[in-house]
């Protein structure tokens, strides 16, 4: 049984058309920063993910300084090829 039980959305995806638009969060690498729990939208129709404006402005105010809002954290990183 899925725990998803009604897809419908008020928002319209802006690439299929569907009302089935709903938040996620997301982990992403970006501008050389790795931001975690990032508010988003999918559609699970097309697949289509977005950003809006404020949280955009927010992870470039978090890019240009990552030392006021991130912690550096180690990692192992390995290359198979």
């Amino acid at each position: 049984m899925s725990k998803v039980k009604n897809l419908t959305s008020k928002t319209k995806c802006s690439q299929c058309g569907a009302f089935e638009v709903v938040p996620i969060r997301r982990t992403e690498f970006y501008k050389g920063v790795l931001i975690e729990n990032i508010p988003a939208t999918r559609c699970y129709n097309c697949g289509e993910e977005l950003y809006d404006l404020e949280t955009v402005q927010l992870m470039e105010q978090v890019a240009a300084a990552p030392q006021k809002y991130a912690q550096m954290v180690e990692m192992p990183v390995a290359r198979v090829a």
